[in-house]
C-alpha cells in the first residue's frame, strides 16, 4: 500500500518549518507532510494561523502553541521528544531564514546532537507582491530587492541603517518597523533615492482572513497606517514597480525574456520588422525620377596601397642577405653607403641596391620607419631594440618588426606579431634562409586562433569595446570560450563556416546558440560575430568578449534628384539604427542604373568606404511586384521598386528591413547569404 504522505520523516528529527504568510494552504507540501506526521507540533501562535497546527493528522500528536514560553522550554520540549525518537514540527511564519530567530535555536539542537531539516516558506514580501499583482523587479525600473527592517530592541549592525540601504533605489520590503512608519519615510527621503511621489504598500497579516492593506506614497503613507490603526504583523513595501503607471497604456515592454525579437536557448527569435513606420508616404515612393544613363559600375571603396617591406642591414653580410631578401619579398632595401654595390650574384655583376645611408643606422630606421609596413632588420637584436624603441605609438599602426643574424639563422618576430602580420613574414624569411623562425605568441604555438587577426582578410572589424586582451589570455590558457552568431538575416555561409573552422582550432572553443548560453559561468570568454546591435540585456557580455562586425549587409537606397549626402546618410544610418543594425557591417551600397549618376550617391559610397553597385533596369523589370511594398516606381517606371528589390539582388540573400521613406529617399536593407565554399 502506498504512504499516504509524499515525505518520509525522519525519527529523532526537528523539522524547522516555514509556514509561509500565513494562509494555510500556502505552506510548502514537504512542510504540509511533516506535520502531518510529526509527534510534537510547536508552532508561533502569535503569528501563524492555528489552522497551520491543525494539519496534524497523527491521533495523539501533542500540539504547543509557543507565544508563552521562552527559549529554554522550547528547546526543552523539542530535545526531549526527539531523543525519544519523536518527530517534531518547529512551525515559524513565512520563512525560518528572515526575522525567524532560528539561529539559536539550531545551535542548541547541534549542542545536544539532535539533528535537524529546514523546509524553506513564503515570506511575506512576495505575498505582499502576489496580492498587490506587482513584480518587483522590473526591467530597466528596478532589478534589486532588499529585504530590511530598522532598529528597535534589535539594533542594525553598522552600514545597515535603512537610509544607508535605501540609497541603491532598490524595491524595499521592510519588516517589523509599521510603528516607526514616519521615521521610515524620514530614512528614505533623506537617502536621495527617493521622493514624495515614490509609490509605498503597507500590508497587515497579508494572505490572513482578515488581511487589509493601505497603499499611497512616502508623502502621504504615515498618516494612512496611522488612520489604519496599523501596530504589528505589516509589512512596508517601498518600489518604483508599484507604480500603477507601469500598467497603464505607456507601459513599459522592456524585458527580454518572451520579446518576440529576443533569442534564448529554448527559443530562436522571430523575423519581426522592428523598424518603425516613417511616414504616410511610405505606401508611395516619389524618389524615384528617369536620370541620365548611369556612370560606369566601378567599386568606390578606396583601398589603401600597402606600403610593402623594407630590409635593413649594418653588416657586408647582412648587406648581401638583405641583397637576397629584397629580390624574394620584392621588397626595398636599405644598406650603409660603403656597401651599396657588391658581387651578390657570384657572376661579378655589380648589382644596385635601392637605397644606401651613411651614419647611424638608427636614423636609418627612424627614416624608413614610415615608409614600409613592414620592417626586416639584419643587425643583432639590441640594436634593433633600441632603433624602434623610441619610435613605438599603438599596435594597430606600428609596422611589424623582424630582426635576424646576418646568416639568416634566428629570424625574431620584434613587432606585430599577429594584426602586423610578422610571426608569418618570419616563417617566409625562415624558409628563405634555412633558419628557425623563433615565434614566442602563445596563440600560434598553441595553434590557436589570433582574435586579433579573426576575419580580418574578409572585411571584419573588431568593436572598439572589445575585450581583446582577455579573451585572448583566456584561449591560450586553455579556459573555455563560447563562439556565437548573431546575424539579422540568420544565415550567412561564409561567416558560419568560419565559425565552425574557429571552433575546431581549439578544445577550448565552443559554438553556442545565442548569446544567453555565453552569459554562463562555464565561459570565461567569447567570441560575438554579429550584425546588430548588442542589447542592454547583453552589454555586459562585452567585458569579456571581442565582439566581430562581418560585412553581412547590403543597403538599398532610391532617391530624388540632387538629394545630398547629408541627407542620404541620416535616413540610412536612422533605418539601421531603427533594426538594431550596425553601419560597420554594411558590405554595399545598391541602387537603380537610373540613380547611379546622382552625386549624393556617390559621395555617401566614397565617405562609408563602401562600393556603390548598380542594378540594371531590365534586370528590376523581371521581377515579380507583388514580392516588393508598393512603390511608385512600378507606375511611373515599370519597376517593382527600387530599395528593396536593389538590395535583395545584390545580397543574394533575403530583406531583413523592408522599405523605410523618408521625404526624398527610401532605404531598405538585406542580409548576405554568403558562399561556404
Amino acid at each position: 500500500m502506498t504512504n499516504r504522505f509524499d515525505f518520509s520523516v525522519s525519527p529523532g528529527t526537528v523539522y524547522i518549518v516555514g509556514a509561509g504568510p500565513g494562509a494555510p494552504d500556502l505552506i510548502a507540501v514537504r512542510g504540509r507532510d511533516i506535520i502531518a506526521q510529526a509527534d510534537l507540533i510547536l508552532y508561533a501562535d502569535s503569528l501563524v494561523e492555528a489552522s497551520v497546527a491543525e494539519l496534524a493528522r497523527k491521533p495523539d500528536a501533542r500540539i504547543v502553541a509557543s507565544s508563552g514560553l521562552h527559549l529554554g522550554e522550547i528547546m526543552d520540549l523539542m530535545v526531549e521528544t526527539a531523543q525519544n525518537g519523536g518527530v517534531v514540527a518547529r512551525i515559524h511564519s513565512g520563512d525560518p531564514a528572515l526575522y525567524g530567530a532560528t539561529h539559536e535555536q539550531m545551535a542548541h539542537l547541534e549542542d545536544h546532537g539532535i539533528p535537524y531539516e529546514i523546509v524553506p516558506g513564503i515570506t511575506a514580501a512576495f505575498a505582499a507582491a502576489a496580492l498587490l499583482k506587482t513584480e518587483l523587479t522590473v526591467p530597466d525600473v528596478v532589478q534589486t530587492i532588499i529585504l530590511t527592517r530598522t532598529a528597535g530592541r534589535t539594533t542594525m549592525p553598522a552600514g545597515e541603517d535603512l537610509r544607508t540601504l535605501a540609497a541603491s533605489g532598490a524595491s524595499l520590503a521592510i519588516y517589523l518597523s509599521v510603528t516607526r512608519t514616519r521615521h521610515v519615510v524620514d530614512d528614505l527621503l533623506a537617502s536621495g533615492a527617493y521622493d514624495e511621489t515614490t509609490p509605498v504598500a503597507v500590508l497587515h497579516k497579508v494572505t490572513w482572513p482578515d488581511e487589509s492593506w493601505v497603499t499611497g506614497v512616502l508623502g502621504d503613507i504615515a498618516e494612512k497606517v496611522r488612520q489604519a490603526k496599523y501596530t504589528k504583523h505589516a509589512l512596508i513595501l517601498v518600489s518604483p514597480a508599484l507604480d500603477p503607471a507601469l500598467k497603464g497604456d505607456e507601459r513599459r515592454t522592456s524585458s527580454h525574456l518572451y520579446d518576440a525579437s529576443y533569442t534564448h536557448r529554448f527559443r530562436r527569435a522571430a523575423d519581426t520588422d522592428r523598424t518603425k513606420e516613417r511616414q504616410e508616404a511610405a505606401q508611395q515612393d516619389p524618389s524615384i525620377v528617369a536620370g541620365e544613363k548611369h556612370l560606369k559600375n566601378a567599386d568606390s571603396r578606396v583601398d589603401e596601397v600597402p606600403r610593402g617591406t623594407g630590409v635593413l642591414a649594418v653588416t657586408r653580410r647582412g648587406s648581401q642577405l638583405a641583397s637576397q631578401l629584397s629580390v624574394e619579398l620584392d621588397a626595398g632595401s636599405l644598406v650603409p653607403e660603403k656597401f651599396g654595390t657588391h658581387s651578390g650574384n657570384g657572376s661579378g655583376e655589380k648589382e644596385a641596391w635601392h637605397g644606401t645611408y651613411a651614419g647611424s643606422v638608427l636614423n636609418a630606421v627612424q627614416s624608413a620607419w614610415s615608409r614600409y609596413e613592414r620592417l626586416v632588420l639584419i643587425m643583432p637584436t639590441g640594436i634593433a631594440v633600441r632603433a624602434i624603441g623610441p619610435l613605438l605609438t599603438h599596435k594597430t599602426v606600428d609596422p611589424c618588426v623582424i630582426c635576424l643574424d646576418e646568416q639568416g639563422r634566428s629570424v625574431i618576430p620584434l613587432l606585430g606579431g599577429h594584426q602586423a602580420g610578422a610571426n608569418r613574414l618570419a616563417e617566409k624569411i625562415a624558409h628563405i634562409t634555412g633558419g628557425h623562425a623563433a615565434i614566442t605568441t602563445a596563440s600560434d604555438l598553441q595553434d590557436k586562433p589570433a582574435l586579433d587577426l579573426l576575419g580580418k582578410e574578409i572585411g571584419w572589424t573588431i568593436a572598439p569595446q572589445s575585450a581583446l586582451t582577455h579573451a585572448s589570455a583566456v584561449l591560450v590558457n586553455d579556459e573555455m570560450v563560447g563562439v556565437v552568431v548573431d546575424l539579422a538575416a540568420g544565415e550567412n555561409g561564409q561567416v558560419n563556416k568560419l565559425a565552425d573552422q574557429i571552433c575546431q582550432q581549439a578544445e577550448n572553443l565552443s559554438l553556442l546558440e545565442n548569446l544567453d548560453e555565453l552569459d554562463l559561468d562555464t565561459f570565461a570568454a567569447g567570441i560575438i560575430i554579429s550584425d546588430r546591435k548588442l542589447s542592454a540585456h547583453h552589454q555586459h557580455l562585452l567585458a569579456k568578449s571581442v565582439l566581430y562586425r562581418p560585412q553581412t549587409l547590403v543597403a538599398g537606397m532610391g532617391c530624388r534628384r540632387g538629394v545630398d549626402e547629408e541627407e542620404l546618410q541620416e535616413a540610412l544610418l536612422t533605418t539601421l539604427s531603427d533594426a538594431n543594425l550596425v553601419p560597420e557591417s554594411l558590405s554595399t551600397l545598391a541602387t537603380v542604373d537610373l540613380k547611379a549618376d546622382e552625386a549624393g550617391l556617390q559621395t555617401l559610397a566614397h565617405r562609408m568606404g563602401l562600393p556603390l553597385k548598380i542594378v540594371e533596369s531590365d534586370e528590376l523589370r523581371a521581377l515579380n511586384p507583388t514580392d516588393f511594398s508598393p512603390s511608385a516606381a512600378q507606375e511611373k517606371l515599370g519597376l517593382p521598386g527600387v530599395a528593396e528589390p536593389c538590395a535583395q539582388l545584390v545580397s543574394q540573400g533575403r530583406l531583413v528591413v523592408s522599405k523605410q521613406a523618408f521625404e526624398r529617399c527610401t532605404v531598405a536593407v538585406a542580409g548576405v547569404v554568403g558562399n561556404s565554399s
